[in-house]
This record gives C-alpha cells, structure tokens and sequence, in this order.
C-alpha cells in the first residue's frame, strides 16, 4: 500500500479516536472501549427512530470509522421505529446497554453526553433537521445541546475553538 493509502486510515482513527475521547471526558470514563460501545447504542437507537432519509444524511456527516459503527446492522425495512414516548427511546438504550455489558451505565446521562458531542461534532443545520423528525416527546434531549451537561458558558466572542475548527467541517 501506497503513504496515501495509510494516511487516509490513520486520519479515520485519529477522527474518531477524537470522538470517542470526547464522550469519554464527558462521561469521565477512562475505558476507551466501553466509551466507543456505548456511543454506537445512542447511535443505533437514534438511527432506528429516524426516518430512513434523515438517518442517512446523519450517518453521512461521521467520520468514517463512526459511519461504519453507525450503519452496523441496520435493517432499513424496519426502519423508522414508531415509538413515540420518551421512555421508550430510554429503555431502547437501556436494551442496548444491557446487550453490551454496560448496564451500570445511567440511560439518561449517556443520552445527554452524545447529544452534546453531536452538537460539538457535526453541523446545527443537519441536527436541527434530525430534531424536527423526532417526536416531541424525546426531541429536547437533541434540542439545544450546544452546551455541555455542566451548563459551561458559551464563548463571548462565538468564535470556534481554533484548535479544533477546521477538523468540524472536513472529513
């Protein structure tokens, strides 16, 4: 295999090795693994609540590692799930969790932190499209995340972390 070829894989970690570390801070969990298990849940749930179209036009905004665990065993016929009770989008994480091993883990709280990331992550035009096809019920976890959990104040300014402000928007 050619530098190039590599460079492009070693970029697809590092990106997603970047996502996976930031939900990691955000939950204050040092396993790696456990962090990367439990963001592909959110994600899937969330996936099989969307319409097929929103979901893919989501799914196309990851970086490519986290597309592939995103896409992971879709069974787009099945596809949107019609439940629409927030309790029922909790025990569908929950279910997901106890699949995984990680049912010590509050539902709640790890919906919280990924809908964060998202917001961190991914553009607010796509989000907002993601929310708007989302009953009402479980919308607000989605809604307004811009902010982390613990409330940290916007920057005055509004200006983009610059360490990491051209990493948002490329692939």
């Amino acid at each position: 295999m050619t530098a190039t070829r590599l460079d492009v894989f070693e970029r697809a970690l590092q990106k997603a090795d970047g996502w996976v570390k930031d939900l990691q801070s955000e939950l204050g969990w040092d396993d790696r693994h456990q962090a990367y298990e439990a963001l592909g849940v959110v994600l899937h749930v969330l996936r099989d609540r969307l319409p097929v179209g929103s979901a893919v036009n989501l799914g196309a905004q990851f970086p490519l590692i986290l597309r592939g665990l995103y896409f992971q065993d879709w069974d787009v016929s099945n596809s949107p799930e019609r439940y629409r009770h927030r309790e029922d989008f909790l025990a569908h994480v929950k279910a997901g969790l106890i699949q995984h091993r990680l049912d010590w883990v509050r539902e709640e709280t790890l919906v919280q932190a990924v809908a964060w990331l998202l917001w961190d992550r991914l553009s607010a035009g796509e989000l907002t499209a993601v929310c708007r096809a989302l009953p009402a019920s479980f919308r607000d976890y989605f809604e307004g995340s811009e902010t982390p959990p613990d409330d940290e104040p916007p920057d005055p300014k509004g200006w983009l972390d610059e360490s990491r402000s051209w990493e948002k928007f490329s692939d």
